[in-house]
């Protein structure tokens, strides 16, 4: 089996898998890129038969940090739905929330890009850097609940990450990436967010056949802002602002936690083709909520499900493939079709 298909098993996975308000859309979807050295790293250990072990020349230091460094760009195309305008997608993560997906989450058609660049540590650590951005194909849209999604360019937050050495079980292996989010997006700075993390795990189960790849995925993601309850006073629409004593204020309580996670199963027919499922479900804190035991539902349940291809004469084209992504709720008005690849140097 190659080293590929797991590599975009947890990329494909995890496009769809983590939810997000709306003010942090693009930190949320900039997880997917996470778990992908993660993967790449744990998968050096996979047994590749009895080899020959020979003295060769050593490596200059230059030579050899090329060579275990690497250097990911995926794109996706997030098309249509499934009923409704066809100019028009369906991205949960531009959704107000659980209970609100037929009022909202509509947008144009878009792509989401994402850079990784990793370097291999030793055999077990791995270490890198990622940024992602999208960008929409069609005009805004306007959502019943009032909410305007615009087909602007969006930077997502910049990440460095650590893939950490795998942990092995009798029943499976556990993989993990830790991340430092910096806040560099325009939406985190205006919200004065001054750093955040994320542990992302990825828990494979032992299948005695080697054609399954069945496991957990989970992810908890911590912002941090210097207040997490942003107030402003009542501005009306001739300019003038209503006294405190009276109106009182605008009270907007930021995102600050995120735990999300659902179970995943892959089967490989061969080597060049793959399907490939997964099912999220999150939570959510805001506000004066954060660092306690209350939780909030954040989106709606969803699945992803996808058919990948992995081409043996392309050098640099890891996989290419289309998906479909669902609420478990299912409309076909909240249905959408896609299409991804990545390129791998």
């Amino acid at each position: 089996m190659k080293l590929t298909s797991k590599i975009l098993t947890a990329v494909a996975a995890s496009v769809f898998a983590f939810g997000s308000h709306a003010q942090i859309i693009a930190s949320n979807q900039n997880n997917q890129l996470d778990n992908v050295g993660n993967i790449q790293n744990n998968n050096q250990n996979i047994p590749r038969g009895n080899v020959l072990s020979i003295k060769m020349p050593q490596k200059g230091l230059g030579r050899k940090i090329v060579e275990d460094t690497t250097f990911t760009y995926y794109q996706q195309f997030l098309g249509p739905t499934l009923a409704g305008d066809g100019n028009q997608t369906y991205n949960v993560f531009q959704g107000a929330g659980a209970g609100a997906e037929q009022k909202s989450g509509r947008a144009p058609l878009q792509s989401f890009h994402a850079v990784n660049l990793r370097h291999q540590i030793n055999s077990n650590w791995g270490a890198g850097v990622s940024l992602a951005v999208s960008n929409g194909y069609t005009k805004e849209v306007q959502n019943p609940n009032g909410d305007l999604n615009k087909p602007d360019n969006q930077f997502f937050n910049a990440r460095a990450y650590v893939n950490a050495p795998a942990v092995t079980f009798s029943v499976g292996t556990l993989f993990t990436t830790i991340s430092y989010e910096a806040p560099t997006s325009v939406i985190s700075r205006q919200q004065d967010m001054t750093a955040g993390w994320v542990i992302s795990e990825s828990f494979s189960f032992k299948i005695p056949s080697a054609r399954w790849n069945v496991g957990v995925m989970a992810q908890a993601y911590r912002m941090y802002y210097k207040d997490n309850v942003s107030k402003s006073q009542v501005v009306f629409p001739d300019g003038t602002v209503c006294d405190v004593q009276f109106c009182g204020r605008n009270v907007t309580n930021y995102q600050t936690m995120i735990v999300s996670g659902g179970p995943y199963v892959n089967y490989r027919f061969n080597d060049n083709w793959m399907v490939g499922s997964i099912v999220t479900v999150d939570w959510d804190q805001k506000g004066r909520q954060t660092d306690t035991l209350k939780f909030n539902n954040n989106l709606p349940h969803r699945g992803r499900a996808t058919v990948s291809y992995f081409p043996s004469s392309l050098k640099n084209l890891a996989s290419m493939g289309v998906f479909t992504q669902a609420l478990l709720k299912f409309r076909p008005e909240t249905t959408a079709v896609g299409a991804e690849f990545m390129l791998r140097f």
